[in-house]
């Protein structure tokens, strides 16, 4: 059984400020570029913000509410789109993301190292905690910011020329 990890929770409070710190200040044609897998930085902050309540709260309380309880699996693509999000301007989405994580995190705060070895079995992946359940939410919320970056890197990389032989 997994314990809590002591970043896990630090991790998902500043996912947005980290959001915001990296895609702000880009024009939006950076922001708006889609990369080759179809998505752009934008998408990614609205990915996130689009799965605060689902995959993170939803499950958790469904955890904690009934014992050992079937964990659906979810449709993260179906979620964005219907989340309206994508459309959104990216200060708005921003802003948003910021509002609903902080109260996300501040409920999350509050469950007790006896809440988080509850446990619950995940349509797909099986038997899981509610400490693994937010571990994997922060590891999920670090894969995307690596996205974005690397969404935002692809331009410069290729405009580097002969300097490109320099990692």
């Amino acid at each position: 059984m997994a314990a809590l990890s002591p970043a896990a929770l630090d991790v998902l409070e500043h996912t947005p400020s980290v959001l915001r710190a990296i895609l702000a200040p880009l024009p939006a044609v950076v922001a708006e570029t889609p990369g080759a897998e179809g998505w752009s930085p934008h998408d990614v902050a609205a990915h996130l913000a689009s799965l605060t309540g689902p995959t993170f709260v939803d499950r958790v309380t469904l955890m904690l509410e009934q014992d050992d309880p079937l964990v659906p699996g979810i449709d993260e693509h179906e979620i964005l789109e219907a989340s309206g999000l994508r459309g959104k301007p990216l200060a708005a989405l921003l802003d948003g993301f910021e509002a609903h994580r902080k109260e996300a995190v501040a409920w999350a705060r509050g469950i007790t190292p006896e809440q988080l070895a509850r446990t619950g079995r995940h349509q797909v992946a099986g038997p899981l905690t509610v400490a693994e359940i937010i571990n994997h939410k922060a590891w999920h919320d670090l894969m995307h910011i690596r996205q974005a970056l690397t969404l935002i890197g692809e331009p410069l990389d290729e405009g580097r020329g002969a300097m490109r032989i320099f990692t």
